[in-house]
């Protein structure tokens, strides 16, 4: 919610700095960073977790993420600047950043495979829910009113997360077992599908503790040699780059589907396709109301129906509002409208909408806490969010320049085809996921086949079986 306050915020911040009587008067280039830095801020953030979520753990990152969007709040309570203003929005992106990839990792970690993907959801339904709680207070209080009510959502979770345990996957990596099942029969209860779960994996990670290096005396020289034969062999593994590719692309249809574009824009977008004389301020809330709406809907729909099915279906009706948007706003300006009425393009709007919050915008978290194998889950957790950060900066940077440069319309078709691209992509590569445990999921990008409930692997033998899975054994 705290990261969802920080997205909005722009929507707040930027009109109100635009006021002749405000003390800050920023160009419209300075109100485009302002706007979009945190997404430049997410490649630090991104980086940083990366080798501390195997290390540290995940707990202890959490805590880290809440520091800087604490200070960030603190910043902006003080800023007489515009670069105040943005080097307080660079920390906050860098809070999330950091919090990107470990959420869905720490959700994903500590979850039942049936309850999983609506979990997930509430990422999205978080967000939103802070988007929306900025935008509100917002139209009631000034910008540092409202910033001060938003810090103490962090300064709140900064305290729960306190409270919260490591999650059993990482304690097992690290040879904790019996922590790990202390925890994990608390988080899910004790039976038999938990015990054969909980074994799976606790087998599986001794057999790479087994197989691997740890506990030996190295040479500096000899353990950097060692790192990058790891990172070379591990990009050529495709548990490793099926889930890179897959990411890559699942997350740049997120960030041009538009759901930070429209937060951080959302009065300017309004009046362009509605008109100058729509009320802007309370369209704004009443799409962060079926935002809202969409997203409590989802949880549900995640829990019932296939991750491709939502992806794909809402993916085509994101493409078409596009269209329609851009369609609608050409033929308003050369006046071929047979009549003019504002619920048409507010319509369009609620329908644009409606598929980013119940499938785009919640699609992405289910499926990068669910794709990466454990042995990878911080390196690739954190290298796949590296491209949320350059197509967020470059979605919500480049926004304003291509309206201003090619127009509205131009720049929804562009968004448009990125989105379609990727969409067709995905169609090929994307596994389904849902109430598949994350060793199954695993086994499946490892080269697995499953057969009914049972996993089998293709015949192995001798130095294939080596060459294949170096630092692995799979168990029949």
């Amino acid at each position: 919610m705290g990261h969802g306050c920080v997205i909005g915020y722009p929507a707040v911040l930027i009109p109100s700095l635009r006021r002749p009587d405000s003390y800050i008067h920023p160009t419209a280039s300075q109100e485009s960073w302002i706007a979009s830095v945190i997404g430049f801020a997410f490649m630090p953030g991104n980086l940083l977790v990366m080798p501390l979520m195997d290390v540290i753990g995940r707990k202890k990152c959490h805590i880290l993420s809440a520091i800087p969007i604490l200070v960030g709040w603190f910043l902006v309570l003080l800023a007489n600047s515009v670069q105040a203003l943005i080097l307080a929005r660079f920390l906050q992106g860098i809070s999330m950043g950091i919090l990107g990839p470990l959420g869905s990792v720490i959700i994903s970690e500590m979850t039942d495979p049936k309850y999983r993907g609506a979990f997930l959801t509430c990422i999205s339904l978080s967000l939103t829910i802070g988007v929306m709680f900025t935008h509100t207070i917002g139209t009631l209080l000034s910008w540092q009113q409202t910033a001060l009510l938003c810090s103490f959502l962090s300064f709140t979770s900064l305290n729960m997360i306190i409270f919260t345990p490591e999650t059993p996957p990482w304690l097992i990596a690290k040879g904790k077992y019996e922590k790990s099942k202390e925890v994990f029969y608390w988080l899910r209860g004790e039976g038999p599908v938990q015990e054969d779960e909980l074994q799976h994996m606790i087998t599986a990670q001794k057999m790479i503790r087994k197989s691997s290096v740890a506990g030996q005396k190295l040479s500096f020289c000899t353990k950097t040699k060692r790192f990058f034969r790891y990172i070379g062999s591990t990009f050529k593994k495709p548990e490793f780059y099926k889930p890179m590719l897959i990411m890559l692309h699942v997350f740049a249809m997120f960030q041009f589907a538009g759901i930070n574009v429209i937060s951080s824009y959302a009065k300017d977008i309004i009046e362009q396709v509605v008109g100058p004389e729509a009320k802007a301020v309370v369209l704004m809330v009443i799409l962060d109301c079926e935002r809202l709406v969409c997203n409590i809907l989802a949880v549900f729909v995640m829990q019932k129906c296939n991750r491709r099915t939502v992806l794909f279906s809402l993916g085509a009706i994101c493409v078409i509002s596009y269209i329609s948007k851009a369609t609608y706003v050409v033929a308003k300006q050369n006046n071929w409208l047979p009549f003019e009425n504002q619920y048409v393009p507010i319509f369009l709007i609620c329908m644009y909408m409606f598929s980013l919050t119940f499938g785009l915008s919640t699609i992405p978290f289910a499926i990068s806490g669910e794709i990466f194998p454990l042995e990878y889950r911080g390196l690739g957790g954190g290298l796949s969010a590296l491209p949320v950060s350059l197509n967020f900066f470059i979605a919500v940077k480049s926004f304003p320049v291509l309206t201003g440069s090619i127009g509205l319309p131009l720049t929804y078709f562009v968004y448009a085809g990125i989105v379609s691209y990727c969409l067709v992509v995905l169609w090929f590569i994307l596994p389904e996921t849902k109430d598949r445990t994350l060793q199954e999921i695993e086994d499946e990008l490892r080269g697995n086949t499953v057969v009914g409930d049972r996993r089998e692997s293709e015949p192995l033998h001798g130095k294939i079986l080596l060459r294949r899975y170096s630092s692995q054994i799979i168990v029949h």
